[in-house]
């Protein structure tokens, strides 16, 4: 069934060749891993990953110092109302002094008892929730209310003081005495309590954004985009400074353009509407603030893994599979048809070699070759692999099945071109039929590529996806493979069948049919 001789002129016939386009395909392989591996790709995904997790973060901070501020400003105007109506109760009967601290206590009885519980019901959070303490933290910490011991005796301090380390920050914590004299003393109070609100709103936001515990939380959340603690140092939002300024920034913002949007309000608007509406506008990120394909496109690309896609989707699919297919076809071609076209084909089978040797020892060959040329890619792909430093989803064992995958598709392609080759007599047939079709699959899988879910959204043409439908380069599932599924399975089996069935129908049509010999 082997015939060595007849192997060793096929190796003899065809080596040269092989060996060029071995060299070839391992030279621009190496080229391709290491220049990618080395270069700005990793940069670039980098850059526009740290974009868009640096914009939500700017957008979440601007939203939660709208959010904030709502709060705080909304807590005082029921707190002023309430002492307003309490101080004019008892300043006529008592001391001023005593009018307000009675006046005081009073109103901030009513917000911890009567507002706060409100606005908790409302927010529909759990009495002992996380959420709960923010926003107990939020209500209370502008009006920062005196400490009493267990006995309530008051301790000279007040609740707050020691919540921040406010020498480190270089601010004071919140005076509600002076607060309180505006409230009786300042006819632009109204004005003045909103920039209070705002004031103490975003100290509070900043100092608790960098408070350890909550930036190691913060971390923690980001860490899948590859966040270190250095690397959110430079977007600032461990910095009090920074985050307070950012936060009084939209607080300003959203003050002026809710100031013009109620005067010159529609009248189906309400003051809710308009403040949703603002705050949607002012807390927007950077993808919110694109369109919805764009934005998915860069959700894409800052998701992306460049370097798994490059070496597997684009090379080992397409570019890596030009050079091995020209081979293939050529010396498919040459193992069979080009011998009978030629009539050495007659001197072989004149040396009493059956054709079924003939047919079984040319497949052989062609299978060998390819899988030898695959094993120094397999050996070139490794090694450069080894030497790159790249954040890729690839790993040895991966790149090991993309190999394998490449071979297989190269295995159903020369089965169809050693059908050919067996099925005609003629070289320009053999070629124009199986050489044809393999090329007519290399090209439609180029074009499907620019359809595929391999491209973001962005540059994506859903339309020529239909290229992937009709090539069998597609069932090379490299996505499954760098996902770490196992899809890519029963494909590799479709290749691995349509391989066995040309050869096997080849050989069989090569022993039956009649040569012109």
């Amino acid at each position: 069934m082997f015939g060595k001789s007849l192997f060793k002129q096929s190796c003899k016939a065809n080596g040269t060749m092989w060996i060029i386009i071995t060299v070839a395909v391992c030279f621009m392989l190496s080229c391709v891993m290491l220049i990618a591996g080395n270069g700005d790709l990793g940069d670039t995904k980098v850059v526009i990953e740290d974009a868009i997790v640096e914009g939500e973060l700017t957008a979440q901070t601007q939203g939660r110092a709208i959010e904030y501020y709502s709060l705080t400003d909304e807590t005082l105007r029921f707190f002023d109302s309430r002492f307003q109506s309490e101080f004019a109760a008892f300043s006529q009967e008592n001391d001023m002094q005593k009018a307000i601290a009675t006046a005081y206590t009073k109103a901030l009885f009513a917000v911890k008892n009567e507002y706060y519980p409100l606005l908790l019901s409302h927010m529909g959070y759990a009495s002992q929730s996380v959420q709960a303490q923010e926003l107990m933290g939020i209500v209370f910490y502008s009006l920062n209310p005196p400490e009493t011991d267990a006995n309530g005796i008051p301790t000279g301090k007040n609740q707050f003081d020691d919540f921040f380390d406010y020498g480190t920050l270089g601010i004071a914590p919140p005076d509600y005495t002076v607060y309180l004299s505006d409230i009786l003393n300042n006819p632009q109070h109204a004005e003045r309590r909103q920039k209070y609100a705002m004031t103490q709103a975003s100290i509070f936001l900043a100092g608790n954004m960098i408070k350890e515990e909550n930036v190691t939380l913060i971390l923690n959340e980001l860490s899948q985009y590859h966040i270190t603690p250095e690397k959110f140092h430079d977007f600032g939002f461990d910095d009090f400074s920074f985050i307070r300024r950012l936060s009084e920034n939209t607080v300003v913002n959203y003050r002026a353009n809710f100031a013009y949007r109620w005067e010159h309000k529609q009248e189906d608007e309400t003051e809710e509407s308009i403040k949703q509406n603002l705050t949607a506008e002012l807390a927007c990120g950077l993808l919110s603030a694109l369109p919805d394909t764009v934005s998915d496109a860069l959700k894409e690309i800052g998701a992306a893994d460049l370097y798994g896609t490059l070496v597997g989707s684009i090379f080992f699919k397409m570019a890596g599979l030009l050079l091995p297919i020209i081979y293939m076809i050529m010396t498919a071609n040459a193992l069979i048809a080009g011998q009978v076209d030629s009539g050495s084909m007659a001197y072989i089978l004149a040396t009493g070699t059956k054709r079924k040797e003939v047919a079984f020892t040319q497949a052989m060959y062609l299978i060998g070759s390819l899988l030898a040329m695959f094993l120094c890619t397999t050996l070139t792909s490794v090694i450069c692999f080894a030497i790159v430093d790249v954040n890729t989803k690839l790993t040895y064992g991966k790149l090991l099945l993309i190999n394998v995958g490449a071979f297989f598709v190269l295995f159903a392609m020369s089965g169809i071109c050693f059908l050919a080759s067996c099925v005609f007599n003629r070289s320009k047939h053999s070629m124009a039929s199986g050489g044809g079709l393999n090329m007519f699959f290399l090209v439609a899988t180029m074009l499907g590529l620019f359809g595929s879910p391999v491209l973001p959204s962005i540059i994506r043409m859903k339309a020529l996806n239909t290229f992937n439908y009709v090539t069998i380069i597609s069932l090379f599932d490299v996505v499954s493979i760098l996902e770490g599924t196992l899809t890519y399975l029963w494909k590799w089996g479709i290749l691995v069948a349509i391989g066995i069935i040309c050869y096997v129908a080849g050989s069989v049509r090569f022993a039956k049919k009649d040569l012109p010999l």
